[in-house]
């Protein structure tokens, strides 16, 4: 079985969700593979036992986290490089690392996001969003990526009251192509990488 390590918390997360979404559609089932969540970006050492157990079953195991920006004092090389770091000194095994948003780039999973928006059936929302942004201005805190992201999905009227209600557990609706576009080249890195390491 794929091991699959991300960042996030605990399962109600849209990254969690997303990854899942995108995992599926590839056409992989739930016994191939199982998504880990561990709980913050320096947190691999809490799985260690987890890594080793799969490694000795003949699985594979797979870190999909955020590259983060120099601003946070890392970047993708240095992610990269702390990762590797943290694996050797706990005598772990990835099979594979990918780091949001496309494996090449300082970022998050939110910026991968941000790209599969569907921008044209949406204009509107993004240009009401952009001026709401103007007017806070210097005067307010405007919203991070990630609440600019609940605040599309959250605001399409088209989501059914039980939808909705969802949402808060990660339930982003990512397979509706109303909202996402799930065939953007954006995605193509995340695709390639879980197509070639999920066994």
């Amino acid at each position: 079985m794929t091991h699959i390590f991300i960042e996030a918390r605990y399962e109600k997360t849209s990254e969690y969700v997303f990854l899942d979404t995108v995992i599926r559609n590839l056409g992989f089932t739930e016994e191939q593979y199982k998504i880990i969540c561990v709980d913050g970006n320096s947190n691999l050492v809490n799985v260690a036992n987890k890594f080793k157990e799969n490694t000795i079953e003949g699985g594979k195991n797979l870190i999909v986290f955020d590259a983060d920006t120099p601003a946070t004092g890392y970047g993708f090389t240095a992610t990269m490089k702390r990762i590797n770091q943290e694996l050797q000194d706990n005598e772990m095994q990835a099979d594979g690392i990918f780091l949001f948003p496309d494996n090449a780039q300082d970022g998050i999973f939110e910026n991968l996001l941000e790209e599969l928006m569907q921008k044209e059936n949406h204009a509107h929302w993004f240009d009401c969003y952009s001026d709401y942004e103007i007017c806070l201005g210097d005067k307010y805190l405007t919203p991070d990526l990630k609440g600019k992201l609940y605040t599309y999905i959250s605001s399409q009227k088209t989501l059914s009251n039980t939808k909705r209600k969802k949402l808060g557990g990660g339930q982003w609706q990512f397979n509706d192509i109303q909202y996402w576009n799930l065939s953007s080249p954006a995605l193509q890195p995340l695709k390639d990488f879980l197509s070639k390491n999920i066994s």
